[in-house]
């Protein structure tokens, strides 16, 4: 491949990720209001928030980021013949770096402060997806990356998937996944 052809794909990666800020922020934050206005469809609370739990709220990220990075893949990188693992791997870092941030974020200025804010609910959003689109572009354009660590990183992807799932039906009983307004757990 040209190495003017290469630069313009990292270029085009780049930008991706960078733009996966305002349209997941976006995106995320409509994802709120889709397992009511579904009618409580069962399908809709596997990919939506079905309660009021900082867990069940997770979703407004990963669901939304898992598609805007395979998005991705088959617009830049299948085109460009970029490597999956190249691809994957900061998809991975973000989809995992976003979550820990938002609950960091949240349980500090709720339980230290004793904070209750929708504001800072929504910032929570865009820090985490903040942080975690800009880790990964980080690692998308400095980390060298070898075969086992496309698996590892869809290994990852597919547990937490797994988990989101499973934990809708079947949540452990503690505060992350209580709902505070109900005190219900899961649909």
């Amino acid at each position: 491949m040209p190495k003017s052809k290469k630069l313009t794909a990292k270029s085009l990666a780049k930008n991706w990720i960078l733009w996966g800020i305002p349209v997941l922020f976006i995106a995320g934050s409509l994802m709120h209001f889709v397992y009511e206005w579904s009618g409580n469809s069962t399908i809709a609370g596997i990919f939506a928030p079905a309660n009021e739990s900082v867990w069940e709220h997770l979703k407004l990220t990963f669901w939304p980021m898992l598609i805007w990075w395979f998005v991705g893949y088959f617009i830049i990188c299948k085109r460009n013949e970029m490597s999956a693992a190249q691809w994957f791997v900061p998809c991975a870092v973000s989809i995992v770096v976003c979550p820990l941030v938002i609950v960091s974020f949240y349980y500090t200025y709720t339980g230290s402060l004793g904070i209750q804010s929708l504001i800072l609910d929504i910032f929570s959003l865009l820090l985490g997806l903040a942080a975690g689109q800009g880790l990964a572009l980080h690692v998308y354009t400095y980390a060298k990356f070898k075969a086992i660590s496309f698996y590892i990183a869809i290994a990852i992807l597919i547990l937490i998937a797994i988990a989101f799932t499973v934990f809708t039906f079947a949540p452990p009983q503690i505060p992350l996944f209580k709902d505070p307004l109900t005190g219900n757990y899961g649909i």
